[in-house]
């Protein structure tokens, strides 16, 4: 009821245009943040299998990494892939849990980030990229790598930042998922888009998954 009527309040507030919620993103039943941003957006909550596919993958690839065998989905898992109708996710590679954006007009956001702060650090990446420095112009794709070194990349990034010098292009090595993220960013979509498909062309040992 808190978490509902705060985001009442400051919603209402037109000079807030960034409005955070910290916590509550997890499995067990005091985590209650999802929940209460439907009820605060009028939203019904529905499962996002894509989510939950996303989670499925995170925890087979710690089980193998244990030699766990195979994963499969709880309560609590399914909990965290329930989440309000319209809401965009935000990408957290340090965990399951992801975080949440909900526009509510006039480039007035709100955003649900995990409390965790292994998590928060990693979630927030993405909210400063795309949220809180000219998201409005910017243009956001990346590419995720399964097992790739980084160092693989080095020659044909560097190439691409003398050829586009107006987009940004950033690795980012996910060390729970064993993933590597090549993010390109910039104003100008066609720009960012050449630059993803470059990468695609020249390397051709690793293809990105998803």
């Amino acid at each position: 009821a808190d978490i509902v009527s705060a985001i009442h309040e400051h919603s209402k507030r037109p000079e807030l245009t960034r409005i955070f919620v910290c916590g509550g993103l997890g499995p067990t039943p005091d985590d209650r943040t999802y929940v209460a941003l439907g009820r605060a957006l009028d939203q019904p909550m529905v499962y996002r299998r894509d989510v939950g596919a996303q989670m499925q993958n995170l925890m087979f690839t710690r089980n193998m990494a244990a030699r766990r065998g195979t994963a499969s989905l709880n309560a609590g898992n399914r909990r965290m892939a329930t989440l309000p109708q319209g809401a965009t996710l935000i990408r957290n590679g340090a965990g399951m849990a992801p975080g949440l954006a909900f526009a509510l007009g006039d480039d007035r956001y709100l955003l649900a980030l995990p409390g965790v702060p292994q998590e928060l650090r990693a979630v927030y990446e993405d909210v400063e990229l795309r949220y809180l420095t000219g998201a409005r112009a910017d243009v956001v794709r990346e590419l995720h790598y399964r097992m790739a070194p980084e160092s693989m990349f080095h020659d044909v990034m560097q190439a691409l930042e003398r050829e586009f010098p107006d987009v940004s292009l950033g690795s980012y090595p996910q060390t729970e998922t064993r993933e590597l993220i090549l993010r390109a960013s910039g104003p100008d979509a066609v720009r960012v888009e050449a630059v993803i498909r470059a990468i695609r062309e020249r390397i051709t040992q690793y293809a990105p998954v998803g």
